[in-house]
């Protein structure tokens, strides 16, 4: 499910652009676009044969950001407990989090339209396998660092 009102470029919300530009959108568009960039990978890997450097250069910006501390804000798989009502349940959401070398530092709670919160309450939610960032952790507890837990989305 993509969040349409908080995708921006260039820092302006997408909606809004289209909007102010009067270009005309439908739902179907947006679902196509959506749609396009989750198979997007796909095709690279059908041209390609593979996509280890992208996967290579995420990893490493994970690792960067935690090991050096920066406490920089990446899009990760985190629990979702206190996002927009879900409240039980092993869920878990790509959302905006604060990485240091405490693992997870915070996790910002984005808005969203009330149409957006209602389909997010109908999905069917199960539990999800590790992420990328929650191995990251693992492997860094292994070695010797001090992992906090988040569980719960706050705004910081």
């Amino acid at each position: 499910m993509a969040l349409w009102s908080s995708i921006s470029i260039g820092g302006v919300p997408i909606l809004s652009f289209l909007e102010k530009r009067q270009i005309p959108y439908e739902k179907a568009t947006l679902e196509n676009i959506h749609k396009e960039v989750i198979n997007c990978a796909y095709e690279v890997i059908k041209l390609k044969g593979y996509t280890s450097w992208a996967i290579g250069y995420s990893v490493a910006n994970l690792a960067r950001s935690i090991l050096r501390d920066q406490r920089r804000i990446h899009p990760v798989s985190v629990l979702a407990k206190g996002f927009h009502d879900i409240d039980g349940g092993d869920v878990f959401l790509s959302l905006p989090a604060q990485l240091g070398r405490g693992g997870v530092l915070g996790v910002i709670n984005v808005p969203i339209t009330d149409e957006e919160a209602e389909q997010l309450r109908l999905r069917p939610f199960l539990k999800s396998k590790p992420s990328l960032v929650s191995n990251c952790i693992i492997l860094l507890s292994s070695v010797g660092f001090h992992i906090n837990s988040v569980d719960s989305v706050s705004n910081f």
